[in-house]
């Protein structure tokens, strides 16, 4: 944060992203239960990761792995759904919040570096991406509850799909049933918006089915010159995918924030920059 602090340029660029935009309220996230993360306050600025023995602060960005200091403090949250994220490879790895979805929720979340990352052709996947022939997420979800017998979900299920794990043998085991979601694996791309097409083009992504989040706004630092604040940071579309994909399945079911740590690296970072921020505002207020 020091370096956001001598160089007004970063500042400049922060205020014109969705940071900035969308940064009225004191605390955006007061509704969700996220780990309080004040203890990474304490930690030493620069740690050996574990495995690659490179120095990094939190986490190493390229093993995807918490150093030492916080391994036991961690929220780790399970997830539903086993996702992919395609990164670019001139996408800075120390700037990408995709690191922070594969450290938080390790058994569920892969990060690939394009072109290397699989072939999906005999898997049931779903890309997160606002392609050309991307439809929103809701109707998509309608069209496939139109067009296949879903069956009505019980309260194991339910356990089972917010606890992935927690409950082994119950003949209604979420895991255990193809049919209780229309998809095996969900794909998302981490780039900028310019990079994105040449990933979209790649005929491993460009036959998927393609469905977009539009009904949540981007708190994120980085600017993203000429698009919607709609446009999500990875682990924020990550973060609302969860959320959207709980409510469809389970309509009517109260969400009790399963998810919310998945910003458990996000919400620390916002307010780290947006202390910054105010504190900057605060100072030309007295200078007038």
């Amino acid at each position: 944060m020091d370096d956001l602090q001598k160089e007004p340029q970063k500042k400049r660029f922060i205020e014109s992203s969705s940071f900035f935009t969308n940064c009225e309220s004191v605390d955006p996230f007061s509704k969700m239960t996220i780990l309080d993360s004040s203890f990474l306050e304490n930690v030493p600025n620069r740690s050996s990761c574990p495995v690659c023995n490179r120095s990094r602060k939190y986490y190493c960005y390229t093993c995807y792995v918490p150093v030492t200091e916080v391994s036991g403090d961690l929220p780790i949250v399970n997830l539903p759904v086993k996702i992919d994220i395609i990164k670019h490879p001139k996408e800075v790895d120390g700037k990408s919040t995709a690191a922070h979805a594969a450290v938080l929720a390790p058994n569920d979340v892969k990060v690939y570096t394009y072109p290397d990352f699989p072939s999906y052709e005999n898997e049931k996947v779903l890309l997160i991406f606002p392609g050309k022939s991307a439809m929103p997420f809701q109707d998509w979800w309608a069209l496939k509850q139109g067009s296949h017998s879903m069956k009505s979900t019980s309260s194991c299920e339910r356990s089972c799909f917010k606890n992935p794990g927690s409950i082994v043998s119950c003949e209604d085991n979420f895991f255990s049933d193809t049919l209780s979601l229309p998809f095996s694996k969900v794909i998302f791309i981490d780039s900028t918006w310019r990079q994105s097409k040449a990933l979209y083009s790649d005929p491993r992504l460009n036959d998927l089915a393609c469905v977009f989040l539009n009904s949540h706004k981007s708190l994120f630092w980085r600017h993203q010159r000429g698009k919607p604040d709609t446009y999500l940071a990875t682990v924020e579309a990550v973060y609302y995918f969860l959320v959207e994909l709980y409510h469809l399945k389970f309509p009517g079911q109260q969400y009790l924030g399963e998810y919310d740590n998945m910003l458990f690296f996000f919400k620390h970072m916002y307010f780290k920059i947006r202390t910054v921020y105010d504190l900057d505002i605060q100072e030309k207020s007295l200078e007038v």
